[in-house]
């Protein structure tokens, strides 16, 4: 399980929950965007509770590693969801980890400067 840091806060949820919630941050930061996101999390004395957080183009998110023996909160349905809105987003985390976005020509070339003169 997961970790999850943000807005001075932390709380707990699966692997595959912090790894969607960061494809829809990364998502919503190149896209501009904010949207309230629910992601089920498990308190310390076990039970699921629903997190909501605003998610948006400043969102500073961390998530590490955790050891415990608490049953892992199910967040298939959640994660889906995220991935699903950003890919609608049209951005996801293989854009955010460098690999290139399509349909933009990134090849270098000499633009046109009409007049102007570069240095």
């Amino acid at each position: 399980m997961k970790r999850v840091a943000y807005g001075g806060e932390s709380f707990i949820t699966s692997d595959d929950g912090a790894a969607a919630l960061l494809d829809f941050a990364a998502s919503a930061a190149m896209s501009g965007v904010a949207e309230v996101v629910t992601l089920p999390s498990v308190l310390p004395d076990g039970r699921v509770v629903s997190v909501n957080l605003v998610i948006g183009p400043s969102s500073e998110l961390i998530t590490s590693p955790v050891e415990t023996t608490l049953a892992e909160p199910d967040t298939v349905a959640a994660a889906a969801a995220l991935r699903e809105r950003a890919t609608q987003l049209g951005a996801t985390s293989l854009h955010a980890h460098g690999a290139p976005i399509p349909g933009r020509d990134l090849e270098p070339s000499a633009p046109d400067t009409g007049d102007l003169e570069l240095y």
